[in-house]
């Protein structure tokens, strides 16, 4: 090669490099989600319990006779992220229907952090869930991560 056309091949690897654009798919899994549903200490059993991200309801099931409730969420969160410092908001709620017919939040979970600050499908977020807390306690339903 003449110093001609190393010339020319060095102007046209810099060129490239500046036109490259893309981005990154990165599949998380579901984290496991179980608790235990209680009012007064006593379980609550068959009562029905969603999970919702985004105000987009995803799974439900209901308590088992000792107030317990599982969810393993099908499929994986689908992220995409362009090349470059990108942050996410990873965000879900657990929902239920109170013995007045109201929908209340009982727990709510959100993580911001870089491209790949995700769950992994190993992670489990283990609940207590007291509806009826004592009195020195906020009257609002509430769930514990264990």
């Amino acid at each position: 090669m003449t110093a001609s056309s190393n010339r020319i091949a060095s102007q046209a690897i810099v060129v490239l490099t500046f036109l490259l654009s893309g981005c990154v798919y990165h599949d998380y899994p579901s984290p496991r989600i179980e608790g235990t549903l209680n009012n007064a200490g006593k379980p609550l059993p068959r009562v029905t319990v969603s999970l919702v991200e985004f105000d987009r309801q995803i799974a439900t099931t209901q308590t088992d006779n000792n107030g317990y409730f599982s969810f393993v969420p099908q499929g994986d969160w689908h992220v995409f992220i362009p090349v470059g410092p990108q942050d996410r908001l990873s965000s879900w709620t657990l929902t239920t229907i109170d013995p007045q017919g109201q929908k209340r939040d009982i727990y709510t979970s959100q993580r911001f952090g870089g491209p790949f600050s995700g769950y992994s499908r190993s992670d489990s977020v283990k609940l207590f869930c007291e509806l009826s807390p004592t009195s020195g306690e906020s009257q609002n339903i509430f769930c514990e991560a264990q």
